[in-house]
């Protein structure tokens, strides 16, 4: 490139669960490119840590005009934050030749791009999202308003707004090493299942401790279990049921409920099965390939973007949506499954992992995406 372009990327999360990870790894491509980056977020955190590691990249914080479901309780302060924002990434966007907006979220940014409509900048939307049917209506008007250019995560998640767009795999680095580890029937421990993500209305973790409650004490006993995750603020109410409902089912030796951590490496080394129980379709399905990067088989509901990910009966096992008898079935073929068809369920894992969802792939589709 004769000139360095200046891009702004923007995101909704200050964290590093998945959809601040995918960001991350996108902003280090595009950075890597030779393109000069500006990165906003909603404020300070671990995210903003990892991207001011990133040679020459300028890092602003703005956090108005998100659309978030806590927001929309108070319609008049919504406005004013989207109408702020909207103000806001005008701007900016004056400023810069490529904009890069992560994920539907960053409504406020979408609506700035429809002022830019027929300018020469070139504007983009990575949409990580599948909302319900009305939300999808909007999005898609304001899609074809603004010009924005589309990435969809999967093809579930092209499919649900049903615009012409590049579909991307999200990709994971791989572990630094792997600890060796035998296969659960080999020993006389009980086989460990994690479940990891934010805790929120439909990630599933109430369904999946209704699915353990309808398993007999004999499986229970052969089982133990890690929810890691937490809860939005202002939504700590949602652990609290959790942790009720837990106990009213007598299942507090079984699981364990361990907070958010930025690292979270430590908990998929430990676990034999990655369950992925989200009662509404996952537009991609992230901690499935994590678990695949430590060879990991997974278990996950058979919607959205998993089933593009997970193989029945040969990387993991899929089960009915929001269905516990069709979960509970699953967990006890894990459960019963010999040494050697687990053994095997491992490889397939990592070798799915190494070909279709590596950080690497990730990178160079990215970059692929601007270049072309």
């Amino acid at each position: 490139m004769q000139e360095t372009q200046t891009i702004l990327c923007i995101h909704q999360g200050a964290e590093l669960y998945g959809s601040d990870r995918s960001f991350l790894s996108a902003v280090q491509a595009l950075a890597e490119s030779g393109l000069d980056v500006k990165a906003i977020l909603p404020a300070d955190g671990g995210l903003a840590d990892e991207l001011r590691k990133i040679p020459g990249l300028r890092l602003g914080f703005f956090d108005r005009g998100i659309l978030r479901k806590r927001a929309l309780r108070n319609p008049l302060a919504f406005m004013w934050g989207l109408v702020s924002g909207v103000l806001f990434y005008m701007g900016r966007f004056a400023d810069h030749k490529i904009i890069y907006i992560n994920t539907v979220v960053m409504f406020s940014a979408l609506v700035a791009a429809c002022v830019y409509r027929f300018s020469s900048r070139r504007i983009i939307c990575h949409v990580r999202e599948i909302p319900g049917r009305r939300q999808v209506m909007v999005f898609r008007a304001l899609f074809r308003i603004s010009g924005v250019e589309l990435i969809y995560n999967s093809n579930a998640t092209r499919e649900a707004f049903n615009l012409p767009g590049r579909v991307i795999y999200n990709g994971v680095s791989a572990p630094v090493s792997l600890l060796p580890q035998i296969c659960p029937s080999e020993g006389e421990g009980a086989l460990r299942l994690l479940v990891i993500g934010r805790i929120n209305h439909w990630k599933g973790q109430d369904f999946f401790v209704e699915s353990l409650g309808a398993l007999s004490s004999d499986y229970l006993e052969r089982l133990d279990v890690r929810i890691v995750g937490s809860p939005f603020e202002g939504y700590e109410y949602l652990l609290d049921n959790l942790t009720a409902r837990i106990e009213t089912l007598g299942l507090q030796n079984t699981i364990s409920l361990i907070p958010f951590c930025s690292d979270p490496s430590a908990h998929f080394q430990w676990a034999d099965y990655v369950v992925v129980p989200s009662t509404e379709p996952e537009p991609f399905g992230r901690v499935a390939i994590e678990a695949f990067a430590f060879g990991k088989p997974v278990i996950a509901a058979a919607h959205g973007g998993l089933p593009e990910i997970v193989e029945p009966g040969a990387s993991g096992l899929l089960f009915e949506p929001v269905s516990v008898p069709s979960l509970a079935d699953a967990l006890i073929i894990a459960l019963e499954m010999s040494s050697d068809d687990y053994a095997e369920m491992k490889q397939n894992a990592l070798k799915r992992f190494e070909h279709k969802f590596s950080l690497a792939g990730y990178k160079a589709n990215i970059r692929d995406f601007f270049f072309d």
